[in-house]
């Protein structure tokens, strides 16, 4: 299981784009889809170029001989792992055929429109793009969802890259239709109207202080201005804050809190992610001085690109009154969403003081080997083991990723309780996906 979690991690289509679009130095860990814009209509499969590969090398060797062994397994316990398309969970026993390119609610539910299987739709001239390593039309179809000028797609499934191979390509039109073996073609789902989400402000189950990173260069000012806007996202908190490497006016009452940081990072660790946790040592430090967090209940970090809904934490909290902080995933805390409660950042403070430069939690710090570890790591030992934060639940619909076993992450319609979805790094994509999750009805189903 844990071997199965660490090469979904690693070769899931974000992690896959985050390691060959994304800055090696980024601070940015939650994987970005790397667009490559098409100078015309999308009429033919050509072989991919080298502007295609900006950084594949070990990750991709890795994932490539990572899923043919987690294959092999998967096939020896009698399972179906084949053309590379992931086992999901309450699938085993289903079989996709060799020859087949792709066989609508075979592996597991759809929720498009029905799809043109072995059909290539030719893009009439005008706006497309393309993206690299999406393993499934399903997740095609999510995508041109996400964008408000996509009407049609075709998946490519072996496009011939390295580790996933598969290819998704975005139009505005069509202008024709041909038969092609491998390619999978559709329309998006209609698009839900957006409204602004509920806030949760004064709620019984507590307070919330809200707070995200950001980096100043790149899509997370325009995304974090139009949560603002829309009252979405962190500012539907008692209290939202922006920190920054720089002073950016975000709205005319929220200016960034300034960290002394560059925010850049390497990757590495069993699933190469951003090795982030000097990074937001100085961003504690920083949330400390300031000091607002202590006028609330729960202190939340919530990435950019985290579809959020306070409303929705707010609810889950009554059940959690008493708790050191929330889990969000089986396998450890992950990043796009963390909840505390703010006695656990007192303890954290306090062991910031022990420290002879206060710039640093000094026990935490001395008495663990976290240099290849993320934030989210660093944060759950420190708390958990060393400082002693108790009690810590586990609720899984804090938070729907596929680094946790949230495999339709993409349509953001697990329940009217998922408090949050990661990552949509666009202002469409984030607004209809927002879209999506208010107009679900049932319960999540995920849970940890």
């Amino acid at each position: 299981l844990k071997l199965r979690h660490i090469i979904k991690s690693v070769c899931s289509a974000p992690s896959l784009s985050r390691a060959m679009a994304a800055s090696h130095d980024s601070v940015n860990t939650s994987g970005a889809y790397a667009p490559v814009a098409v100078a015309g209509p999308v009429d033919e499969l050509a072989p991919p170029t080298a502007a295609h590969f900006p950084r594949r090398g070990l990750i991709a060797a890795l994932c490539a001989t990572a899923l043919v062994a987690v294959g092999a397994a998967t096939a020896a316990r009698g399972g179906a792992q084949s053309q590379g398309l992931r086992q999901l969970p309450g699938a085993a026993d289903l079989q996709i055929k060799a020859e087949a390119t792709w066989v609508q609610n075979g592996v597991f539910p759809s929720q498009a429109p029905e799809m043109d299987v072995d059909v290539q739709y030719v893009g009439a001239a005008g706006w497309g793009t393309n993206y690299d390593h999406i393993p499934t039309p399903e997740m095609c179809a999510a995508m041109c969802q996400g964008v408000e000028k996509c009407n049609a797609y075709t998946w490519v499934k072996d496009a011939g890259l390295p580790g996933c191979p598969s290819q998704c390509w975005l139009m505005e039109g069509i202008s024709e239709k041909k038969p092609l073996k491998g390619l999978v073609s559709g329309k998006p789902p209609t698009r839900k109207p957006f409204a602004p989400p509920p806030a949760s402000k004064g709620k019984a189950s507590g307070s919330l202080y809200c707070f995200a990173l950001m980096v100043p260069e790149g899509y997370e000012e325009g995304l974090l201005k139009w949560q603002h806007d829309n009252k979405a996202g962190i500012f539907g908190c008692d209290q939202a804050a922006v920190y920054s490497n720089k002073q950016l006016t975000i709205a005319p009452a929220v200016v960034t809190q300034v960290v002394n940081s560059t925010l850049k990072c390497g990757y590495g660790g069993d699933s190469m992610s951003a090795l982030n946790s000097w990074i937001f040592i100085e961003v504690w430090r920083k949330l400390i001085a300031v000091g607002d967090y202590k006028k609330h209940d729960w202190v939340v970090k919530v990435d950019p690109d985290a579809v959020f809904f306070p409303d929705r934490l707010s609810k889950l909290l009554v059940k959690y009154q008493g708790a050191g902080y929330i889990n969000n995933c089986r396998y450890g805390m992950h990043g796009p969403i963390e909840l505390f409660s703010s006695r656990a950042i007192d303890a954290l403070a306090a062991d910031y003081k022990l420290s002879w430069d206060g710039k640093a939690p000094k026990t935490c710090v001395t008495k663990m080997d976290f240099g290849q570890w993320g934030e989210d790591m660093f944060m759950d030992q420190c708390l958990s083991k060393i400082l002693e934060v108790k009690p810590v639940p586990t609720d899984a619909t804090l938070m729907c990723e596929s680094h946790c076993d949230c495999n339709a992450w993409y349509w953001c319609n697990e329940g009217d309780d998922m408090v949050s979805y990661h990552p949509f790094k666009s202002i469409d994509s984030y607004k209809n996906c927002m879209a999506n999750a208010m107009g679900s009805s049932s319960k999540a189903t995920i849970r940890a």
